[in-house]
């Protein structure tokens, strides 16, 4: 493999990473101000306690993306309270609610590739949650529990 292809491959990657952080960050400001996606408060320091909550959002383009939810250390998800690939709806992680294209097994395949684990990897394509007939751009919007281990 060719140097510069090494780099521009992985500097792809770097890029795609950077991008998911800040819509991360983005969304969880806006759907939750008490926690980040990283489940730490306003102040930064660690949640508190034997449980917290986790929201997060991917905007995918059209290669799709891998999204990786991670706990902070000694919490795992114990709770996926909701998962939708398509357009789903509300203002907060407490009110979202599945959209009307959304590919239905995305729940599913969420819990099963997350529950009980500190961290998760979803690639978040039509081929891993089947199609979301929506018309327009997509999202996946992800909402769990932490819980202490």
């Amino acid at each position: 493999m060719e140097t510069s292809h090494y780099f521009r491959r992985h500097g792809f990657i770097i890029l795609l990473l950077v991008m998911f952080l800040s819509s991360v960050s983005n969304l969880a400001s806006k759907i939750n101000g008490s926690f980040d996606a990283r489940g730490t408060n306003s102040k930064g320091s660690p949640p508190r306690g034997k449980e917290y909550s986790f929201c997060g959002l991917n905007n995918p383009s059209e290669d799709g993306i891998i999204f990786a939810p991670k706990c902070d250390k000694g919490y795992c998800f114990s709770q996926i309270k909701f998962a939708d690939y398509g357009q789903p709806t509300g203002s907060s992680c407490e009110t979202l609610k599945r959209g009307n294209c959304g590919a239905p097994a995305t729940l599913r395949l969420v819990k099963e590739n997350c529950l009980g684990k500190e961290r998760c990897r979803i690639y978040i394509t039509d081929e891993m949650f089947g199609p979301t007939h929506c018309k327009g751009p997509v999202n996946f919007v992800f909402s769990a529990i932490c819980k202490k281990t």
